[in-house]
C-alpha cells in the first residue's frame, strides 16, 4: 500500500474517531445535565420530606439526634422559642423554602404547631444535599469522560474495520491506470467487505466497461480516419492526375478536334473518383463499432427491401425474392448496402439479367442471406482475393473500384458472420452473407 493511501486510510480512522468522541460528548453532557437536575430535584425532595414538625418533645427529641436541625415554636401571642439551632424565619405555611440564616443555607417548613394557634418552623443546612449532589456529580462526569474515552477507541478499531475495504479498493484502482485500451478487456474491480465497498466495485467496473467501450469507438473513428486518407490518396492519385492532364490540354488547345473525347475521359474520371469516395465513405463508417447491438431487422423485410434498390437502380433487370421468416439484430442500412452491392457487382461485372434473393437458416444456428445471379461467375482461384479492398475480379465487366464485395464482408463481419463466394445453382455466382447466431432472432 503506498504512502499516499495509508495517510488517507489513518485520516480517515482518526476523523471517524473524533466524529465518535464528540458525538458520546454531547450525549455525555446531555445526560449529566438530565442527570444533575434530577439529583438535585430528588434530594432536595427527601430533604423536604424530613421537614415534618411534631410535638414539642418529640421534636426535641429529634433535634438532638441531627446537628443540621433547627426548630423554632412561636406561640399565639408571637413568642418565639428556640427548640436548637438558630432562629428561623416564618416562612409561607407548608411551602418548603430555602433561606440564609446567619450566612448558612437552610430549607426550612412552617407548619401548625402542637398548640393551638401556635407555629413551628423546621429547617435543616443544605450542605449534606450539595455535597451529595457533587459527590454524585462527580461520579457522572467520570463515568461520561471514560464513556467518551471508550467511543473514541471503539470509533478508531471500528474505523479501520469499516475502511480495510475501501482501502484494498483504493489499492486496486490504483492499479488501473494502463488498464483502459481499445484492445485489452476491461478489467472488473472487485471488493468484499461491506455492502457499500462492493456497490462502490460494480459502479467502477461499469465505468471502466464505458469507457473501454468509448476507447474502442474513438480508436476505430481514429483507424477508419486514417484508413479512409490512405485509401483516398492511393486510390484517387491516378484518376485526378489523369484529369488534371486533360484539363490542362484543353486549356491549352481550345479547339483541339479530339475535344469531345478528352471532355468524356474527364467526365469518366469525375465518375470514378465519386464513387471511390462514396465507397471508402462506406467503408469508413462500416468500421465505426455501434453503440448498441442495432435493431431488431425482419429477414422478409430487408429482402423486399434490396429487391426495390435493384429494380429501382437496374430497371431491366429480373429480380426474384423468396419469403423467408426470421430476424436478425443488426443494421438495417448496412445489410441493406451490401445486398446492394451484391447485386450492382452481379450485373455491372458479371453481367447478370436476373438475381434470386433469398435466406435460410444456418448450420451454426445463424442466417445466412444468398443472392444468385445468371452471370459469368467468378474464377474459384480469385474468390477469396476479391473480398479484399480495391482488389477486381478477372472477369470484371466495367471499371470500378474494387471494394464493392470489400463492403459485403466487412458487413458480414460486424454481423459476426462471414462472406462465402460459389457456384450458383442455375449458373452464375452465389453469394452468402452469414450472420452469426448471436446476432438471429
Amino acid at each position: 500500500m503506498s504512502a499516499p493511501v495509508r495517510r488517507r486510510s489513518a485520516s480517515l480512522r482518526l476523523r471517524v474517531a473524533l466524529a465518535a468522541a464528540l458525538a458520546s460528548t454531547v450525549v455525555v453532557v446531555l445526560v449529566g445535565v438530565l442527570a444533575s437536575v434530577l439529583l438535585t430535584r430528588e434530594q432536595t425532595e427527601r430533604l423536604d420530606r424530613s421537614l415534618v414538625p411534631g410535638s414539642p418533645a418529640v421534636l426535641g427529641s429529634f433535634a438532638s439526634t441531627r446537628a443540621d436541625l433547627a426548630v423554632t415554636l412561636r406561640g399565639p401571642d408571637g413568642t418565639v422559642r428556640r427548640v436548637s439551632g438558630p432562629e428561623l424565619p416564618l416562612s409561607p405555611l407548608g411551602i418548603p423554602t430555602s433561606v440564609d440564616v446567619d450566612g448558612v443555607a437552610y430549607r426550612i417548613r412552617t407548619a401548625p404547631g402542637p398548640s393551638p394557634g401556635a407555629l413551628v418552623t423546621v429547617g435543616a443546612t443544605e450542605d449534606d444535599t450539595r455535597a451529595r449532589v457533587a459527590e454524585r456529580r462527580r461520579l457522572v462526569t467520570g463515568l461520561g469522560v471514560v464513556a467518551v474515552a471508550l467511543a473514541a477507541a471503539l470509533g478508531w478499531v471500528f474505523a479501520g474495520r469499516a475502511v480495510r475495504p475501501l482501502r484494498r479498493l483504493t489499492d486496486r484502482a490504483a492499479t488501473l491506470d494502463g488498464a483502459v485500451e481499445a484492445d485489452v478487456p476491461p478489467p472488473t474491480v472487485r471488493a468484499d467487505g461491506s455492502r457499500e465497498s462492493e456497490e462502490l466495485a460494480e459502479a467502477l467496473t461499469a465505468m471502466l466497461a464505458r469507457l473501454h467501450a468509448e476507447q474502442q469507438r474513438s480508436t476505430a473513428s481514429l483507424h477508419a480516419a486514417r484508413d479512409f486518407a490512405a485509401a483516398a490518396r492511393h486510390e484517387l492519385r491516378t484518376p485526378l492526375t489523369a484529369m488534371r492532364t486533360d484539363l490542362e490540354v484543353l486549356q491549352a488547345h481550345p479547339d483541339l478536334p479530339e475535344r469531345d473525347e478528352v471532355l468524356a475521359d474527364v467526365l469518366r474520371a469525375q465518375a470514378r473518383v465519386e464513387a471511390t469516395l462514396t465507397a471508402l465513405g462506406q467503408l469508413a463508417a462500416g468500421d465505426l463499432p455501434d453503440a448498441d447491438g442495432g435493431d431488431v431487422v425482419g429477414v422478409a423485410d430487408l429482402l423486399r427491401l434490396a429487391a426495390e434498390d435493384a429494380r429501382r437502380a437496374h430497371p431491366g433487370l429480373e429480380v426474384v425474392v423468396e419469403e423467408p421468416a426470421g430476424a436478425v439484430r443488426g443494421s438495417l442500412e448496412g445489410l441493406r448496402m451490401a445486398l446492394a452491392n451484391v447485386v450492382v457487382n452481379a450485373v455491372r461485372h458479371g453481367g447478370a439479367g436476373c438475381v434470386r434473393l433469398g435466406a435460410h437458416a444456418g448450420e451454426d444456428g445463424g442466417v445466412v442471406l444468398t443472392v444468385d445471379d445468371d452471370g459469368r461467375g467468378l474464377p474459384a482461384a480469385e474468390r477469396e482475393a476479391v473480398l479484399g479492398r480495391f482488389v477486381r475480379g478477372s472477369t470484371a465487366g466495367a471499371p470500378g473500384s474494387g471494394l464493392g464485395l470489400a463492403l459485403v464482408a466487412q458487413q458480414a463481419a460486424r454481423h459476426d458472420g462471414q462472406v462465402h463466394l460459389e457456384d450458383a445453382p442455375g449458373g452464375g455466382l452465389r453469394v452468402s452473407l452469414a450472420i452469426g447466431p448471436d446476432r438471429a432472432g
